[in-house]
């Protein structure tokens, strides 16, 4: 088995996370409300967020959105390669 590198599965991720938020506030901006309503919803068992939804985001809340996501990711990378490489030497 191959060794992961956890800093570029980190980073990897923490890209990968970026770009998906960056389409979603995209999508969310040119997307009706309630067919934006219906797919959270759907993504979201048992929860309604109708009444919870805004079109007004902050260019610093979405900044503060990719950062967010993109340190979230990049440690979840960053684990799993580590506990990855932990593991593949268990099973050789």
């Amino acid at each position: 088995m191959e060794k992961l590198n956890p800093n570029l599965v980190a980073l990897s991720m923490g890209v990968a996370s970026a770009i998906l938020y960056i389409l979603c506030l995209i999508v969310v901006a040119i997307t009706p409300i309630p067919a934006v309503v219906s797919a959270v919803n759907a993504l979201q068992h048992s929860i309604d967020v109708s009444g919870i939804v805004v079109r007004s985001i902050s260019l610093a809340n979405s900044i503060i959105g990719i950062i967010g996501w993109f340190v979230i990711a990049a440690v979840t990378g960053y684990v799993f390669a580590f506990t990855y490489n932990l593991l593949a030497k268990s099973f050789k």
